[in-house]
């Protein structure tokens, strides 16, 4: 993101970086320490659960990673494209660099197969794909529709306008229900551009998933625009975020009854259930870390969060677990248990990682797509 410095909101870099935590080691350092500290196996199994994704229908904890970091990237749109737009820099600039963002994010999403040079495992429907181009929603219609009360609008309709799609657009081969093979975004995945399909039959991050995937985009731009509207950081913000939070959770739970919460779909209730404990998440982090002025609270994910895109990009290019084990195999060695070897050598992964990142923070190397 290019905010600008001087209105850089430190909780949305923080909130980044704990979003990228659990991507990058943090979610396996958890899950050793629970079983180092002796909590019930119960616990500890529920745990390990909750940093699965579910098989199709349902919410867990990792089913937030990738939607909050959605949500995030559209936060930050008031802070950067709007704003030089209010200093009088043209929309056609401005829609110029949206589009190229996106198309950066997608080529280097693209280059994770493409460097194999292997036809048959070049895949274009990534992580970065869906990120770009939900942006590219996202951004795009913050910057031609100018009012708050529009932009919901314009979210809500986008949202069942897929939901009808979804349900009733005829396509060869439809049956009734929903299955994983079973759906409209299925049958484009298989049928629009030939590529490797990560489920062989669809694929999550696929073609016409970017369109609900926008509009999460689009309620980050909301909640932005609400917090630079406020002169200072306030409770009161920070209660709007919650509040908006809370009414996102109920409108996506009774939205589930016709179009159930399934990640793989992008389906509106999942939407809005992302967006409920997205906003919950920023609410907590913008009331402690800016409202309350406490900005030692960041200072362990700040960093991850400046350079989010680079770390989560290194995790193909980069062998940090060759780096890890080369630092802390030897140690974790000594350990007379299990339990300690697998916290010594998750902690380590997720170390080497974070130094890195500290190195790259204090020098001021922001890398920005």
């Amino acid at each position: 993101m290019a905010e600008d410095s001087k209105t850089r909101l430190m909780s949305l870099d923080a909130l980044r970086g704990f979003d990228m935590f659990w991507i990058i080691g943090g979610a396996g350092l958890v899950s050793a320490l629970a079983r180092v500290c002796g909590l019930p196996e119960g616990w500890t199994e529920t745990l390990d659960l909750q940093f699965t994704h579910v098989t199709w229908e349902g919410f867990r904890f990792f089913d937030l990673i990738f939607p909050l970091f959605v949500f995030l990237s559209g936060v930050a749109v008031p802070f950067s494209v709007l704003s030089k737009r209010g200093r009088g820099d043209s929309v056609a600039k401005l829609q110029f660099g949206i589009v190229k963002r996106s198309l950066v994010l997608v080529a280097i999403g693209l280059s994770f197969s493409v460097f194999r040079f292997d036809p048959s495992m070049v895949r274009l429907y990534t992580v970065l794909y869906l990120i770009g181009m939900a942006y590219m929603i996202g951004a795009s219609l913050a910057l031609h529709i100018t009012r708050i009360r529009r932009l919901f609008i314009t979210g809500i309709l986008i949202l069942v306008g897929y939901h009808l799609a979804m349900m009733f657009l005829p396509y060869p081969g439809r049956e009734a229900g929903l299955t994983p093979a079973n759906n409209l975004a299925a049958w484009i995945d298989r049928n629009l551009i030939p590529t490797n399909l990560y489920r062989t039959v669809y694929d999550p991050e696929g073609t016409i998933r970017v369109i609900p995937a926008g509009v999460l985009c689009l309620f980050g731009v909301i909640a932005g625009l609400r917090i630079k509207a406020n002169a200072k950081p306030s409770w009161r913000c920070a209660g709007e975020l919650a509040a908006a939070g809370l009414i996102a959770l109920i409108a996506g739970w009774l939205w589930s009854f016709s179009f159930p919460i399934i990640k793989d779909l992008w389906s509106p209730s999942f939407i809005l259930w992302s967006a409920g404990w997205a906003l919950l998440l920023l609410a907590i982090f913008y009331g402690v870390i800016d409202v309350l002025g406490l900005r030692w609270m960041g200072f362990f994910f700040v960093p991850i969060g400046m350079n989010a895109i680079v770390i989560y990009a290194s995790q193909w290019y980069v062998p940090w677990g060759g780096i890890r084990d080369f630092f802390f195999s030897g140690f974790a060695g000594t350990m007379g248990s299990d339990d300690w070897k697998q916290l010594v050598m998750s902690g380590g992964l997720l170390a080497v990682q974070w130094a890195l990142l500290f190195w790259m923070h204090r020098q001021r190397i922001h890398v920005r797509v």
